[in-house]
């Protein structure tokens, strides 16, 4: 019997062995082939940011260059720029993209200052057409016009008769 209990053993182990070795070579375990992948798009790269709002642009040179009165040329268009969006006359998209277009370009401050005073002058324009618009009366027409007198009930009617 210790003939046999040994034959089990040696099997035993040549088996253990053959499956550990297996392992260690890598068959049997499942692999991952990879794909090329391709030459344009590459893991590395940095996400895009997202493009500057016009909002973001005006607090940022809100942050940086209003200064009050004592500001200089940049601070007065910034000031104003400001006071009327807070008004309601907001800058259009084209004011915006080169108000944004005009900060990339910065320490040069010579862009910034045109854009500004463009967007000074388009909110002006608005303004002055809001001013006659109200002057005219808001439109042009009114609905109902003078109110039909009233009587409450004060006067009876005569009865016909």
């Amino acid at each position: 019997m210790t003939s046999q209990n040994g034959r089990r053993r040696l099997v035993g182990a040549l088996a253990g062995g053959m499956v550990a070795g297996a392992l260690f070579a890598g068959i049997g375990a499942p692999t991952a082939f990879a794909a090329p992948g391709d030459d344009e798009s590459t893991d590395t790269e940095a996400p895009a940011q997202p493009a500057m709002t016009g909002d973001q642009a005006l607090a940022i040179i809100q942050q940086d260059y209003d200064l009050g009165a004592g500001g200089g040329q940049l601070s007065n268009f910034v000031h104003e720029v400001l006071v009327l969006r807070n008004l309601g006359f907001r800058p259009s998209k084209a004011n915006q993209t080169a108000i944004i277009e005009a900060l990339e370009k910065r320490p040069n401050q010579a862009p910034l200052v045109e854009a500004l005073k463009a967007t000074v002058a388009y909110q002006r324009r608005i303004q002055a057409q809001a001013a006659a618009q109200q002057a005219d009366g808001g439109g042009g027409f009114s609905i109902g016009g003078a109110p039909a007198p009233f009587d409450q009930g004060g006067t009876i009617m005569p009865y016909p008769g």
